[in-house]
């Protein structure tokens, strides 16, 4: 996004950076600007995580609309990190509103960073608006001197609203990332905030820690239909970079490619920590171009720069007393340990750690171990210097080597991550798809496919008969995230994915995938790989996981005796070829089919019963005749259709009595869908390796089979599609000459 496709002059007017030093977020600037456009827009909630950073995204905002010159008028507020009350607050609110009205009005940026009086803004007022700021200046002096504090911050906070209708209309962005409640039993700002605009017709914008945020929106407001969501994670590695060099440029700090990649990783591409290290390293001259300056300024930093001062007033802000600050240094360090605080001052230390997500609170229990690396480097040395009473000399000089020793293992994750195939977000991809089953078998892919080309690949795969049918995975999470002890693997190389095999969501059917892809040079051999089926087969049992299917990915795919014990253990082997073919196949999947249109498709529904399957058949029969098919062949989908139709009919207990159908014709095949709600035919459930109920007798279960085997016989493709509620058969006819 830039100025000029904006079609509009672009003035920096609070943005601390031109439009083109601004890195990513540009999705999420366009939403933010095209949101008081929208009819009927209400609320827009911008929920972050601590080090996401949300600051410049909001002024960069103000400064578009602000040079757009249109009815909208932005107004851009940052609550204040210092100790302030909700009620100066508040006050503070009404006179940035007024400043920042008063400068799009008279079209003059500069008025935005002005310091005046309410007496000074009322001078500054144009004509056509001079007699509703006077009135509002006087109803603020009669408002600010009554007792009710509550009534005087919502009056303030609804000020924006008494702009007249001819003047525009007010888009309030509040940043409220530093949101505190208050400790003295006052009004609690965050609930205010929410609370008034909530109630008003304008549009605006709160931005805010994610929990926080959620927690005040949802004590106030139940109804979030009118409110728009924008989740803001840490910027990707790229823009990390690109804010790294283009922060170091305006800073004029030199740094080299490698140490640009380190501050990336060490820093998770955070916006605060990466500006204020190069404000750092610029008022120390000092250039950025080794491991060995980056950690000597880290640590620095650590013990009493910005970094420090931050997490020092993070602390300060939920335990004031030095005490408490040294209690919860011990507790993070041994968090086994207990606090022997008050219960309200112990609340208020938990909320507030659970907002900046360093630990996760959910008012009963606990679970630690969150947190960025920073905080957990500032952690190490405030225990070490203010409980463990270590030299300052000794620490500073441990945490630089420390450091050090570290960033070679840091930039080695990352290219490992940078470089693997991405299995969670591949596992998460499986929903039922038919596959060649020579994509999960090295030994049988390498002898079919060894020295061929990408377009005879393509083509054996094509044509393999012999398909696996993937489960539908339903979650994936890193095998770290279940047990401690895989740790010491990569999150994006081992993963863990439960998942549902067939057509029902049942306990025989359920599954779980685990997957890990190993490190190999060549080909893995039978001790590597018999490692890691060990390992995988020990997390399985541990958490108690049934059925389970291990699958090994290794770069150059597996030796004849690694296939042989795979093979044995009805473990999946891959190679990282393999596993690309089978990404491409997926997407093909996912995509829609180009060459099928609207016209080639047919939906219908008719109720069950009065003999309406032949209603379907003759339909389904001039589709078949349109495709040429041959008498003989049409004969048998019109058969293999009422024979479908009469099982639903029969034996789904259909609660709406309808079936529906769904026909495509594409050039060479077509592709009939028989649908309804209810139950599962026993029949079905059982050819899905379920035990049929006991009250179900034999000769019931081998009636109800009849019909799928006689439409088995008929068609050439006949499959049972996932549903929530009922079946769904999927027929298949080719077309031949």
């Amino acid at each position: 996004m830039n100025a000029d496709s904006l079609g509009h002059k672009q003035r920096r007017v609070l943005g601390r950076v031109g439009r083109d030093e601004f890195v990513g977020r540009a999705a999420e600037l366009m939403q933010i600007v095209s949101h008081p456009h929208r009819p009927q827009a209400r609320g827009l909630l911008l929920l972050l995580e601590p080090s996401a950073g949300v600051s410049e995204l909001l002024r960069q905002a103000y400064d578009d609309l602000f040079n757009q010159r249109g009815e909208i008028i932005p107004i851009y507020f940052a609550l204040p990190r210092d100790e302030t009350t909700a009620v100066s607050t508040a006050i503070e609110f009404l006179n940035t509103f007024l400043l920042q009205y008063l400068a799009f009005r008279r079209d003059e940026p500069a008025l935005c960073q002005s310091s005046v009086t309410l007496h000074d803004l009322l001078e500054l007022a144009p004509p056509t608006d001079y007699e509703w700021i006077e009135q509002l200046v006087e109803s603020y002096n009669r408002e600010r001197f009554g007792n009710d504090d509550r009534a005087l911050i919502r009056w303030c906070l609804g000020a924006p609203q008494k702009i007249p209708t001819a003047s525009g209309r007010a888009f309030v962005m509040l940043d409220a990332v530093p949101l505190a409640e208050p400790s003295g039993g006052g009004p609690s700002l965050g609930r205010e905030i929410i609370r008034v605009l909530g109630r008003s017709n304008l549009p605006y914008a709160v931005a805010g820690l994610r929990r926080q945020l959620l927690n005040a929106a949802h004590g106030i407001q139940r109804d979030f239909d009118g409110i728009d969501i924008i989740r803001l994670e840490r910027l990707s590695d790229e823009d990390g970079r690109s804010l790294v060099e283009r922060v170091a440029q305006r800073q004029q700090v030199r740094l080299s490619e490698e140490t640009r990649d380190l501050l990336v990783q060490q820093f998770q591409s955070s916006p605060f920590f990466i500006t204020a290290f190069m404000q750092a390293a610029r008022e120390r001259n000092a250039s950025l171009t080794s491991y060995l300056a980056c950690e000597q300024l880290y640590v620095d930093e650590l013990m009493g720069g910005r970094i420090n001062r931050y997490y020092s007033a993070m602390l300060e802000e939920m335990a004031f007393e030095p005490e408490t600050r040294r209690a919860l240094f011990r507790v993070f360090e041994a968090w086994q340990k207990r606090l022997r605080l008050k219960v309200d001052e112990l609340e208020k230390v938990l909320r507030t750690l659970h907002v900046q997500e360093v630990i996760t609170w959910d008012g009963s229990s606990i679970e630690a171990g969150g947190g960025s690396l920073v905080w957990k480097d500032y952690l190490k040395t405030r225990f070490r210097l203010e409980l463990a009473s270590d030299p300052r000399a000794l620490v500073v000089a441990e945490t630089i080597t420390e450091s050090l020793k570290r960033a070679p293992n840091t930039m080695a994750r990352h290219y490992r991550r940078a470089a693997a195939i991405g299995l969670s977000e591949l596992l998460a991809r499986f929903d039922c798809q038919r596959v060649p089953a020579s994509l999960f078998d090295y030994q049988r892919f390498s002898k079919a496919y060894k020295g061929a080309t990408p377009e005879e690949i393509g083509d054996g795969l094509d044509a393999e008969t012999e398909l696996t049918r993937l489960p539908q995975v339903v979650h994936v999470a890193s095998c770290a995230s279940f047990s401690p002890d895989m740790q010491q693997c990569d999150e994006e190389r081992c993963v863990v994915g439960h998942a549902f095999k067939g057509e029902n969501y049942t306990d025989a059917s359920e599954v779980v995938w685990l997957a890990a892809e190993i490190d190999s040079k060549l080909e893995a051999d039978r001790e590597l790989a018999a490692t890691w089926c060990e390992r995988l087969d020990l997390l399985a049992r541990r958490f108690g996981f049934g059925r389970i299917q291990i699958w090994l990915i290794a770069p150059e795919g597996f030796s004849s005796e690694a296939s042989q014990l795979l093979s044995e253990r009805e473990a999946y082997g891959s190679s990282r070829q393999q596993i690309e073919l089978l990404t491409a196949r997926l997407s093909e999947s996912s995509a829609p089919d180009k060459e099928t249109s609207l016209t080639n498709e047919f939906e219908m529904t008719v109720p069950m019963g009065a003999d309406n399957e032949m209603i379907v058949a003759h339909t389904v029969e001039q589709i078949a005749r349109r495709l040429n098919f041959k008498p003989e062949a049409i004969n048998q989908i019109k058969h293999a259709v009422v024979e479908a139709c009469i099982n639903a009919s029969e034996h789904s207990l259909s609660p709406d009595r309808k079936i529906h159908q769904r026909f495509r014709s594409d050039p060479d095949k077509l592709v009939i869908v028989i649908s309804s709600r209810g139950i599962v035919p026993a029949s079905v459930e059982a050819k899905n390796g379920e035990k049929a109920a006991a009250s179900e007798s034999a000769d019931t279960l081998n009636r109800r089979g009849w019909g799928l085997n006689i439409i088995k016989t008929l068609m050439d493709e006949v499959e049972f599609e996932r549903a929530d509620d009922g079946t769904s058969l999927r027929m298949t006819k080719y077309l031949r000459n």
